[in-house]
């Protein structure tokens, strides 16, 4: 990883679960026509879900489909600023899922994959949800996931901002 920045400590998906990782890990919404609205869960990933559905989370990073700009929204007074390098999950955004209250999580970097973090059991996030790009949105019952496990075959790097 050439450097462009700041370097955070990380953890990276091995090559090999990258593709699987990329699948909907829960039960899955689809809409061709219009927008999916109306869900309800602890903590919801992304921009157009963050915006589009209630959650007590919501973890955004102001671009949708990886680099088209949403425009800085905040929906809820208490902000918190999370930085995570893209294709990682930096140690530091594994407190997001403590928040207690309404609040959003401002991501710098990428948020796609703190959906790990949030689906810890020790956190009491039970449900939540995010986008499946041009297909709908995906929502994940946390409770009984065995993310831990999955968690230690990440390797840890140092991710570039």
């Amino acid at each position: 990883m050439a450097s462009a920045g700041r370097s955070i400590p990380c953890l990276k998906p091995p090559d090999y679960l990258r593709k699987a990782l990329s699948l909907p890990q829960g039960k899955l919404y689809v809409s061709d026509k219009h927008a999916i609205t109306g869900l309800s869960c602890d903590a919801a990933v992304g921009d157009v879900v963050s915006r589009n559905h209630y959650a007590r989370i919501r973890v955004v990073d102001y671009k949708t489909k990886r680099n088209i700009p949403t425009g800085k929204e905040p929906v809820a007074s208490r902000i918190f600023r999370v930085v995570n390098p893209p294709g990682c999950v930096s140690l530091n955004s594994f407190t997001i899922g403590f928040l207690k209250g309404e609040h959003v999580v401002e991501v710098v970097g990428e948020e796609d994959l703190l959906v790990f973090p949030l689906a810890l059991q020790s956190t009491g996030v039970s449900s939540i949800i995010y986008g499946q790009p041009n297909v709908g949105v995906v929502e994940l019952d946390a409770r009984g996931i065995r993310i831990l496990k999955l968690l230690k075959t990440f390797k840890p790097v140092n991710g570039f901002i």
